[in-house]
């Protein structure tokens, strides 16, 4: 139950902080463009628990499973999982074919960094 507690709570607002805070100001850092950092950015949390606490949750049972069964590597395996539940936000856009390119692929970065902190932080609930 801790477990899913630890993801619960933590998982979206890692993803926000993951988001808002390190992956922006990087990709802003590298294009030459001015920092956005901003505190009032923290208005957009109840937003991330609503789109995050899906895939947070279901990589919890994830995680879950694979420490039930004592798999080796387990946040390892966590993370891949988060990286790919964390699409589950997009497939609707996805589908519609409005969301593509190569920064496609760094969105999973969102779910990966909350993912192995949880994974790592529930040790063997």
């Amino acid at each position: 139950m801790r477990r899913f507690l630890i993801f619960a709570l933590l998982g979206p607002a890692l993803g926000f902080v993951t988001a808002f805070w390190i992956l922006l100001q990087a990709f802003n850092g590298l294009l030459g463009a001015p920092s956005t950092f901003d505190l009032h950015q923290v208005v957009l949390l109840p937003v991330a628990y609503m789109l995050g606490i899906g895939p947070a949750l279901v990589t919890g049972l994830f995680d879950h499973v694979l420490a039930r069964r004592g798999v080796r590597l387990r946040i390892l395996w966590t993370t891949l999982f988060a990286y790919a539940s964390a699409y589950l936000i997009l497939l609707n856009a996805w589908g519609a074919g409005t969301v593509h390119g190569p920064a496609l692929f760094l969105f999973g970065l969102i779910g990966a960094v909350p993912g192995a902190i949880c994974a790592w932080l529930s040790g063997r609930a």
